[in-house]
């Protein structure tokens, strides 16, 4: 079974049209994979959709403005629960 990160990189692939060797824990959202603010919120809503079978994920917009890097994607679920 597939980790968070790998679940979180190809939801990041798919979304951004980025390259997957470009997506790593510690990649920016805006600086590293080129995201604007139209794209953080289809991604958040694409995360919310992938887990959706695992957990009730909500990333409200409080959560989403302290989203900058897949490590705080994967953080963000790990603390609600998703491992």
């Amino acid at each position: 079974m597939a980790t968070v990160f790998e679940r979180v990189r190809d939801v990041v692939v798919a979304q951004l049209k980025v390259q997957p060797e470009e997506v790593t824990l510690e990649a920016n959202l805006v600086d590293d994979l080129r995201a604007d603010s139209l794209d953080i919120v289809d991604l958040t809503i694409a995360i919310e959709e992938a887990f959706a079978d695992d957990a009730e994920i909500e990333i409200r917009d409080e959560d989403a403005e302290n989203i900058h890097t897949v490590q705080d994607i994967v953080t963000f679920l790990n603390e609600h629960g998703l491992s």
